[in-house]
């Protein structure tokens, strides 16, 4: 079959994967506090943007999203939607379901491009289908997809050599969610590395200057009554909130019965939020081992899924969602890299996120937002976890990080074997 023959189930697929999402928004309440916080944020933000921040609300996400709230809440008066109608409910969970479609495309274009036209359906199905993918924006009601897709178009065009455009992406993921800080160590090797170009200078001024002028466009409106720096204080309140050393993630944390446990107490001689900063500063300085030693520009995707799982499982005030960017991430790396482990890796994570975001969402029906401590699903898949990134760390270090010192090896020691045969070499 001719790969122009798959374009139209590709697009029913597409229509399929809609009206199963939008099936499960009107059925499935969703996670009762971010469903109604998203609804009175909305509300909000319709009545009074600029003053959003300044109006007593409670509000700990970064303007980003504010804005599409904005639109939704707009869009309800309009239409003159009841407040707890399945249609308002349904149009809260709208911007993550079309973000997961946006992904789903990403990865098809992506997949077509580089292996043709049936690989790239059965990868968009892989992911369009996922129960894990679904249950996070259709189901829940939560905005990780929008989040992520930002943060994968970044890596994507980091592949690409595409560098203002990465800036600009990472730029809107942070205004989003201040989860995107995780990937900042990509953002500064990619910059530092076309500083090392010829004429790299001009492209990393553009790309810098893009992504502030996104970002600074998307804090202008609300600086007006909070003031210059009113940004920073804000990302620096959330990034301090919820000092739990977990929040019912299945990492490693909860896996030693640290689950709603303070951050600030004792675990081997130090605090989980002493652990949790010393992780993330070994995670930060793996990745960019990869990034350095990695021989293909693709080493970028594996390095932000690394990011992403190591956060997750090794440092404090994660919640159970924040594994969610892994997945598609992980998936992208296989386009490039073909290996079959990394499909071991995508489908060991999704049964473990999956299982893991069920168990909350479904507790949360009954009134119960905190699993015990010693829950026997917790303990196990906390530990299934620990081994998948087992094997994602083996896979990083056959694929990228030997290959990598071998050929920075043989660098290094051509030069004195050039010299040995006699040659001058000063």
């Amino acid at each position: 079959m001719s790969g122009g023959n798959w374009s139209r189930p590709f697009r029913f697929s597409l229509v399929l994967m809609l009206l199963i999402r939008l099936v499960l928004a009107v059925v499935v309440k969703g996670y009762h506090t971010d469903v109604q916080t998203f609804q009175a944020w909305a509300l909000q933000a319709a009545e009074n943007l600029p003053g959003f921040y300044s109006g007593g609300t409670f509000a700990d996400y970064p303007p980003g999203y504010i804005y599409v709230l904005f639109l939704i809440g707009t869009l309800k008066k309009l239409l003159f939607i009841p407040t707890g109608s399945p249609a308002f409910l349904a149009l809260i969970k709208l911007p993550a379901i079309m973000a997961d479609l946006a992904t789903v495309i990403l990865i098809h274009r992506l997949a077509a491009a580089l292996r043709g036209e049936r690989f790239a359906l059965v990868m968009a199905l892989m992911y369009g289908f996922n129960p894990a993918i679904i249950v996070n924006s259709a189901a829940w009601g939560q905005v990780d997809a929008v989040f992520t897709l930002f943060i994968a178009s970044a890596l994507v065009w980091l592949v690409q050599d595409r560098l203002p455009a990465a800036v600009s992406a990472y730029s809107v993921a942070l205004l989003i969610k201040p989860q995107a800080l995780i990937f900042t160590p990509l953002l500064l090797y990619a910059l530092a590395e076309h500083l090392m170009r010829p004429a790299g200078l001009r492209k990393v001024l553009a790309s810098v200057m893009s992504g502030m002028g996104i970002f600074a466009a998307g804090i202008g409106l609300f600086a007006r009554n909070g003031g210059p720096f009113w940004v920073f204080r804000h990302y620096g309140t959330t990034l301090v909130s919820y000092p739990y050393a977990s929040l019912n993630a299945f990492n490693l944390f909860a896996l030693t019965g640290g689950n709603f446990q303070s951050e600030n107490g004792a675990w081997l001689l130090f605090s989980y939020r002493s652990w949790g900063t010393f992780f993330i500063a070994v995670t930060a300085l793996s990745a960019l081992a990869v990034c350095f030693l990695g021989r293909e520009r693709s080493r970028v995707l594996y390095a932000g899924a690394f990011l992403a799982a190591a956060v997750f499982l090794f440092s404090s005030r994660m919640h159970e969602r924040y594994l969610f960017p892994v997945l598609v991430l992980i998936l992208l790396n296989y386009l490039y890299a073909r290996d079959r482990r990394l499909l071991v890796l995508y489908i060991g994570f999704s049964i473990t996120h999956f299982i893991n975001v069920a168990q909350v969402l479904i507790a949360s029906t009954g009134g119960v937002y905190h699993l015990a401590r010693f829950d026997l699903v917790l303990l196990s898949v906390s530990a299934v976890n620990l081994m998948l990134f087992c094997l994602m760390v083996g896979h990083g270090i056959r694929f990228w990080i030997l290959p990598g010192l071998r050929g920075y090896c043989a660098r290094e020691a051509r030069p004195e074997t050039v010299g040995a045969g006699g040659a001058d070499v000063r």
